[in-house]
């Protein structure tokens, strides 16, 4: 007789953030011992802070010199409206995934998504800190190497990118506004960065800032999860924790 297995993942994943540095670098102020210019800018029509009695808003119109340089030590925007402190956030929908009822040798998948925004000097990363999926006294068994799903083997892995095997599903980081690396260059982590390999193993980094620490990227989760006529039935289920990290 084949035991049928309910497996559950809920997503429930929470954001944690840490500086490894106790400072925080910031844009130069132009100041004096009486005057003090946060921004400034030469422009036709431009304005940091356009107000009324009902409205707020900044405006850019006109700019003389706008976009990105770089040298060997520093990187500069050249814009109107720019951010003067760098931030990092993690931004993570309420959302429970659901493995459904599974079979030996049939694997599940499912997926789960986030983003993450930062304007930052250096670089991030992103870590997934809880174990895998478990019932009380058991916890499933993880591909601890990036690899293929084995329908003979018990396992749980992941990845961030798009699949085709065991079935076509998940996709690969997006940068926003536009996806051509010109702006924002988040992108899955080793291990978890190749099509059709998955692993799983707590506390690893599952996403990084690319070639800059800057940017707004949309990350895929794809799970995948395999068992065997052995693994114990139940509910398991897994509460994922994302940790993101700014690092200096």
């Amino acid at each position: 007789m084949v035991m049928l297995h309910k497996i559950v993942i809920n997503v429930t994943i929470s954001f944690v953030m840490f500086l490894t540095s106790v400072s925080i670098a910031s844009a130069q102020s132009s100041q004096s011992s009486n005057y003090r210019v946060d921004e400034a800018g030469f422009a036709t029509g431009s304005e940091l802070d356009a107000t009324s009695a009902t409205y707020r808003s900044r405006v850019s119109a006109g700019d003389i010199g706008v976009g990105f340089s770089e040298s060997g030590n520093f990187i500069t925007y050249g814009g109107f409206i720019s951010p003067e402190d760098e931030y990092v956030e993690l931004v993570i929908p309420p959302q429970t995934v659901d493995l459904g009822t599974l079979s030996p040798g049939v694997p599940s998948t499912g997926t789960a998504t986030f983003t993450a925004r930062s304007y930052l000097n250096h670089d991030y990363i992103i870590v997934s800190s809880r174990e895998a999926p478990s019932i009380p006294g058991y916890v499933i068994s993880t591909i601890t190497s990036a690899d293929t799903i084995d329908t003979a083997q018990e396992q749980f892995g992941m990845n961030l990118v798009a699949n085709t095997s065991p079935s076509s599903f998940g996709a690969d980081p997006s940068q926003q506004p536009v996806d051509d690396g010109t702006f924002a260059f988040g992108q899955a982590a080793a291990g978890y960065n190749t099509a059709n390999n998955y692993q799983y193993n707590a506390g690893d980094i599952i996403a990084q800032s690319g070639a800059r620490g800057y940017g707004e990227t949309d990350y895929t989760i794809s799970y995948v999860m395999n068992i065997t006529s052995v693994t114990p039935a139940g509910q398991y289920r897994m509460e994922q924790d994302l940790v993101i990290t700014a690092t200096f």
